[in-house]
């Protein structure tokens, strides 16, 4: 499965636009954002346009959206569990209290963390979340999750400044935020968890 992952746009229009050129351009099987379009008709402009399934999560600057309708899943997410192929994919927004994080680990008990992944708006601690001052931003118990699940991948945004890719132990971690680099991340998934990945390109 190859995914295409770009967050945080920021109602930059050159960016959503060249998303959806690059979400539709026949590479990929799933389209992830982490969030912070800021208005709704951005997040609407790329649900309606971008062909292949779509999951987005809540991001911080998307709090007062009205979940917009979606006709093969129901709406963005601040949080959701599904069965996508042979994929289970969690999808977490700005907030995760605890009776998320208990939910989370009781249905991935057992289950193949090389068939996990994970979207989140906010990073995990030190992992894409390194600040222009120098500090951490990052979220300690998505860490947590990474090292009692395993999952083969977790995609993340907010942090601007530090898009890239990271890992821990197994997991590849990839910061997505595209509003200052004009990037996001093609990343294909194979049996034993990411087979390969690139920055793309869109602006």
């Amino acid at each position: 499965m190859k995914i295409l992952c770009v967050s945080d746009f920021h109602s930059r229009d050159e960016l959503i636009d060249a998303a959806i050129k690059e979400a539709n351009s026949g590479e990929y099987d799933l389209f992830l954002s982490g969030g912070d379009f800021v208005k709704e008709e951005d997040y609407e402009k790329l649900l309606n346009n971008v062909e292949i399934p779509m999951f987005a999560a809540v991001g911080n600057w998307d709090f007062d959206f009205t979940p917009p309708k979606n006709e093969e899943f129901e709406n963005l997410f601040r949080y959701m569990k599904v069965e996508f192929g042979e994929y289970r994919i969690v999808v977490i927004g700005s907030v995760f209290p605890e009776d998320y994080k208990k939910d989370v680990q009781e249905w991935l008990s057992g289950e193949d963390g090389r068939k996990t992944i994970f979207l989140s708006h906010y990073p995990p601690d030190r992992l894409g979340d390194a600040t222009r001052s120098g500090n951490r931003a990052g979220m300690p118990g998505f860490r947590k999750l990474i090292l009692k699940e395993k999952p083969a991948a977790w995609f993340t945004g907010h942090i601007h400044e530090d898009f890239g890719h990271f890992h821990l132990m197994d997991t590849e971690v990839f910061n997505c935020s595209a509003v200052e680099t004009g990037k996001g991340f093609a990343v294909e998934l194979g049996e034993d968890g990411v087979k390969d990945y690139e920055e793309v390109e869109l602006v």
